[in-house]
């Protein structure tokens, strides 16, 4: 058996990651937590292994519409739990940064009412210390007033089956 988690925000709380790993440890198992829209998950986890991944200062400090300044993800997943998944994932794909290091901010836009927009900006320390960076935009067409978007729920889905062990009836890996 491999225990899922369906919302990475739920690990903001310390007290929830302390014991859902805990309680996976005891039963010999690992928390599989799917990572659902966030692109690239595989090689920020890689950077945040090999330790050259930094945490990223952008400029400004505050967007227009955000909630806050541009700020550690952890104080925000409690504000808007339904809107940060795709940065908790990013914090459990870095634990090294973690919740306290991923740095965040959440816009609402109501110019972009039918679009949830999604930018990860990744920086990677590198030789002579020059960096590689990485952006990404994800634009996932949404129902107004809609929490996620189709492509984010099959994203989802597909993370989902894949942290399921192959012999578990019923599960199509994709």
């Amino acid at each position: 058996r491999c225990p899922q988690l369906g919302s990475p925000t739920a690990l903001a709380d310390p007290e929830t990651e302390r014991r859902l790993r805990g309680a996976a440890e005891r039963g010999g198992h690992t928390l599989y937590v799917p990572r659902g829209a966030l692109w690239g998950c595989e090689d920020i986890r890689r950077m945040d292994e090999a330790g050259t991944l930094a945490v990223s200062h952008p400029g400004g400090g505050h967007r227009d519409g955000g909630i806050g300044d541009i700020g550690p993800l952890r104080p925000l997943c409690p504000l808007a739990p339904n809107n940060v998944n795709t940065m908790a994932a990013a914090a459990v794909a870095a634990p090294r940064l973690g919740f306290d290091g991923v740095r965040a901010c959440l816009v609402a836009d109501p110019s972009v009412p039918d679009w949830h927009v999604v930018e990860v900006e990744v920086t990677s320390v590198g030789d002579e210390g020059r960096a590689l960076r990485v952006t990404s935009t994800r634009r996932n067409p949404a129902a107004p007033g809609a929490v996620t978007g189709n492509a984010t729920r099959d994203a989802f889905w597909s993370s989902l089956l894949g942290g399921l062990p192959p012999h578990v009836p019923g599960a199509h890996h994709v």
